[in-house]
């Protein structure tokens, strides 16, 4: 009779175990649903983003990336003189005429 005993001794521990493995993993099955939850977030904001600089950029050749170096940098350059240009402008009209640059 006290073999009985072993085997259902034996029989509840390792009930006992499979239900802490099962209730781990649905911690982890809990956690990595969180997770995924986050990264959808995460790539809805960045396709929204992407989106966004599809509608300002037209194809591939328009990234700097794959452009010229040389006319990124007549383009940059141009940009750069253009808002110096235009900084100067409105820093003249918001200036009185004491404090205006003389060059």
């Amino acid at each position: 009779m006290w073999w009985v005993m072993i085997w259902v001794l034996l029989l509840v521990l390792s009930g006992l175990y499979l239900a802490a493995r099962a209730w781990d993993l649905w911690g982890h099955v809990k956690d990595l649903g969180s997770e995924l939850a986050i990264a959808q977030q995460r790539l809805d904001d960045v396709q929204g983003q992407l989106e966004l600089l599809g509608d300002r950029i037209g194809s591939p050749e328009d990234l700097a990336v794959f452009a010229d170096p040389a006319s990124a940098r007549r383009e940059r350059d141009r940009a750069r003189a253009e808002g110096r240009r235009m900084r100067q402008e409105r820093r003249a009209t918001s200036h009185p005429a004491w404090a205006k640059h003389v060059d």
